[in-house]
């Protein structure tokens, strides 16, 4: 069972799955609170709980407020509304296909393949194992350590520097415009600073663990095409018969047919979270680079913990939007290569029987359209970061010169 496996199964970083609880969401045989996986239900508590703080926040811009908001808490606030909105998507979504991301974990598994052709590359995941783990974990520490700066600086802030006014309220987590007083926002800060950790605590979860599952899983997968890959271009060979040869390049087709089933499973969750994310992320990236630059030129007493959170952010999802288009490029890549690689075995010595099954074989390739498109013409790649990075420069700089 999926849940006895250990770690060193898996070509991902499947113990920081397990010590984040990711895992056990999706396992249909952990614990159980009233027939219902335990896991699942702390998850809609939580998410239940946040939604309601978030809810109860938004009522401040609908009651009169003693104190107006600036251009920047009100763009961070945007930012953040948007963020939670892309947590709440990403978890509706996971939640409901929660069979099918338990079942892509196989992919991921270094006896995944069957034929004993494929199991003689299997080298290829152990290199990739230890490197998916090694990127994996300093990713999680650098998205640990530039969310936690959110958390951390309102303190700093407390701390060492003393309120220049009774009549405007202490800065927080995420300046949530709560429907009270200023001067009830001062008295009970803490209690709406613990609020905000709640919702903060819930962002860094649902945004940093399944950003590294998924990336994971692209890493997996292009692992166990390069074995295909490999598989296909070395075989024919050796000395057998052509019956022989004809058994074994069926048993490494259904290897590949199994992962292709996969993949498409694999896109069928992620193909709305990831285009979602894109869009979302590209919004986000463009409102924090604006803030930012804003916040350069201001000359606030504060501005420097700002700058670096600020920074920060940018370069986080900057690296998180590059590594997704990056991760599904390759995935793209490797998928062409396997087509040529079954043109490059030893197919001219076959028979025709076996020449029959490889070009049914290309055919079938060829009509598998395995791609994350983000419009008809565009696929998730490599070039779309460019474009998004291009057209954000653009818009940050026409929203500078429309402000200033």
């Amino acid at each position: 069972m999926m849940h006895e496996l250990r770690a060193e199964e898996f070509a991902i970083n499947f113990e920081l799955m397990k010590r984040s609880r990711f895992y056990h969401i999706f396992n249909p045989n952990g614990s159980k609170i009233f027939n219902y996986n335990a896991y699942r239900l702390l998850l809609i508590i939580l998410l239940v709980l946040v939604n309601g703080i978030v809810v109860y926040s938004s009522l401040g811009f609908f009651v009169k407020m003693e104190d107006t908001l600036s251009y920047i808490d009100s763009s961070v606030i945007i930012f953040v509304m948007i963020n939670i909105f892309l947590c709440n998507w990403r978890f509706s979504v996971f939640l409901y296909n929660a069979k099918i991301i338990y079942d892509v974990f196989n992919v991921s598994r270094f006896d995944f393949f069957k034929s004993k052709h494929c199991c003689k590359n299997i080298n290829v995941l152990c290199g990739h194992r230890d490197r998916t783990i090694k990127i994996t974990n300093y990713f999680f520490v650098f998205s640990s350590t530039v969310m936690s700066q959110w958390v951390l600086f309102p303190l700093v802030l407390i701390a060492f520097t003393a309120p220049e006014d009774e009549n405007i309220r202490q800065q927080n987590i995420m300046n949530l415009r709560y429907p009270v007083s200023t001067h009830t926002y001062n008295q009970y800060y803490y209690l709406f600073y613990l609020m905000e950790v709640i919702v903060a605590i819930f962002t860094m979860y649902s945004m940093i663990i399944p950003d590294i599952l998924l990336m994971s899983w692209c890493w997996a997968i292009i692992a166990q095409q390069e074995i295909l890959i490999q598989t296909f271009k070395y075989f024919g060979h050796e000395d057998s018969s052509q019956t022989v040869h004809y058994e074994d390049f069926k048993s490494i087709l259904v290897d590949q047919i199994q992962l292709n089933l996969k993949i498409k499973s694999f896109y069928s969750v992620v193909r709305p979270v990831v285009l979602t994310y894109v869009a979302i992320i590209s919004t986000c990236f463009i409102i924090v680079t604006y803030v930012l630059i804003v916040v350069c030129l201001s000359k606030e007493s504060n501005s420097v913990l700002n700058i670096i959170k600020l920074g920060s952010s940018a370069l986080y999802m900057c690296l998180d939007l590059f590594l997704y288009c990056y991760l599904f490029d390759s995935m793209n890549i490797k998928l062409e290569s396997v087509n040529t690689s079954i043109y490059s075995c030893n197919w001219t010595k076959m028979d025709v029987k076996f020449k029959k099954l490889l070009f049914l074989t290309m055919q079938m390739n060829n009509a598998n359209n395995l791609m994350i498109k983000a419009s008809p013409k565009k696929i998730v790649n490599q070039q779309l970061f460019a474009n998004i990075i291009s057209m954000s420069y653009n818009i940050v700089s026409v929203m500078l010169k429309t402000t200033s």
